[in-house]
């Protein structure tokens, strides 16, 4: 997640994260605490239904003709779309089906240039189709790491579906003493004397929720585990893990009626300590099945809105555990010299314990961490904010290793893949701020996806972020050559 040490304010909007080995001063807008951040969007945004501007869309059309043999993979987020501006007659709504419409792009696409070349025409049909495979095939793997809970400290759910998908596209899969799980995929280069260069990409998996705290007439009370905002609870479905009976309770957050709260109490936010979780359940059956101590997470189902994005809980971190899979899946075909570990997190919503402990374990030679941004919407709309389905972000700030933020800046133009710079002037608020601090250090660079109503349990994303996203850790996988290292510098 985006959350560090402090209470944080942004845009009117309140994030929440507790990380109390560390404290920070905010130089943006917000409340102080010893040991927490917190940090939480409320927004509620109109879709984009376009990827590019009609400009370059019709820039795609005719590179497609001089330069598709060569740059197939470069064009193609254009390539899915241009159809749309060459046909009055396409579907209004091709920007979330336009994976499905490969067919109608490579007609279309004939009628914008009568002069196109049969052989680039093949090419691209051929990509467009990849692309939709790409696109489509992550969907199911996302919408089951959503469905599963995976809180800090608990993350066996999440582990398991992480382990079997990426079982098959490294070479050695590990979990680590605190359950983060490692995957090797090696690279090409050989050295006699020394291991091979590593870059660690890292995506946290576990998620917020609440902790059972207290049992009052079969009501629950509860506590956060992670970041989250009282005002979003109240109404949300949850699922109690109940130890007593190894089963998954359904219930509800409610919030007793103000008159009944005390003095001062009821005429606001109501805070967490007062919610109560309800399952329905008798008081005897509710003592006999919960324990205090018991995790609940949140029961939200995945839904797949219009305009390519989807919403559940937990996207934050587990859209960018599904881009690695993306990149995992593009490295079959890539050459790249460098070992790579692809690594899943453990515990970065309390302590960014799982960073630390992998990155002195494992010794990248750089790391990438990759993690959520906050997406644009209705009155979240500042330089803070990005655009869902524009494009992926690159971190700019003291714990972003400037010469691997140029390499991301140059790979990201080279292929065309739409960038924009996130500002992080203090901490990075991600497994970043660990990493490169572990060790001797490890030069880090973090790459985020942007997102709506971060930590809660609707939170909303672009599938073509996702797939942007794993494509550019790919294309700067494949980029490092093997004396990266010997050039790299601090300017």
């Amino acid at each position: 997640m985006r959350g560090i040490h402090l209470p944080v304010f942004r845009a009117g909007q309140a994030r929440l994260h507790a990380h109390a080995h560390n404290d920070r001063n905010c130089q943006r807008n917000g409340n102080r605490h010893p040991s927490n951040r917190h940090r939480q969007r409320h927004t509620a945004g109109r879709h984009r239904h376009h990827l590019i501007h009609a400009d370059h869309n019709a820039y795609a059309v005719s590179a497609a003709h001089k330069h598709f043999n060569v740059h197939a993979h470069i064009h193609a987020d254009k390539y899915l779309h241009a159809h749309s501006h060459c046909d009055q007659h396409a579907n209004p709504h091709a920007n979330r089906h336009a994976h499905k419409h490969a067919d109608e792009y490579a007609h279309a696409h004939s009628h914008c240039d009568k002069h196109a070349d049969l052989h680039a025409h093949q090419h691209a049909h051929r990509f467009a189709d990849r692309i939709r495979r790409t696109m489509s095939d992550i969907l199911p793997f996302l919408k089951s790491l959503i469905s599963v809970s995976g809180l800090s400290g608990d993350e066996t759910p999440a582990a398991n579906l992480i382990k079997k998908q990426w079982t098959p596209l490294v070479d050695e899969i590990s979990q680590s003493v605190l359950a983060s799980v490692h995957g090797l995929k090696r690279g090409t280069l050989k050295r006699s004397r020394s291991a091979a260069p590593a870059v660690m990409i890292a995506t946290h998996m576990d998620a917020i929720g609440m902790m059972v705290v207290n049992i009052v007439d079969g009501f629950l009370s509860i506590a956060n585990i992670g970041g989250i905002d009282a005002r979003v609870l109240p109404g949300t479905p949850v699922i109690v893990h109940a130890s007593g009976t190894k089963e998954e309770l359904y219930g509800v957050i409610a919030m007793p009626p103000a008159s009944l709260l005390p003095d001062g109490e009821g005429s606001g936010v109501v805070a967490m300590k007062y919610l109560l979780v309800d399952t329905g359940l008798a008081p005897g059956e509710v003592s006999k099945r919960v324990r205090v101590g018991d995790r609940v997470s949140f029961g939200t189902e995945p839904i797949e809105m219009s305009g390519g994005t989807v919403s559940g809980h937990t996207l934050d971190n587990r859209a960018s555990v599904a881009a690695l899979t993306v990149c995992l899946e593009e490295l079959q075909s890539k050459k790249h010299l460098w070992d790579v570990w692809a690594v899943a997190t453990a515990q970065e919503e309390t302590s960014f314990g799982g960073a630390y402990a992998s990155g002195f374990q494992l010794r990248p030679t750089i790391a990438v961490v990759v993690d959520m941004t906050f997406g644009a919407g209705a009155g979240a709309s500042g330089y803070q904010t990005f655009p869902l389905g524009k494009g992926v972000t690159l971190g700019v700030g003291p714990s972003i290793h400037p010469f691997l933020y140029k390499r991301f800046k140059e790979v990201a133009e080279r292929v065309e893949i739409p960038v924009s710079d996130d500002l992080m002037p203090e901490y990075s608020s991600t497994d970043a701020d660990a990493l490169q601090l572990t060790a001797e250090g490890i030069p880090t660079m973090v790459l985020s996806i942007p997102q709506r109503y971060m930590h809660t349990a609707v939170e909303v994303v672009s599938m073509k972020d996702i797939h942007r996203a794993g494509r550019l850790l790919a294309e700067f996988v494949a980029s490092l050559e093997a004396d990266f290292m010997e050039r790299i510098t601090w300017d």
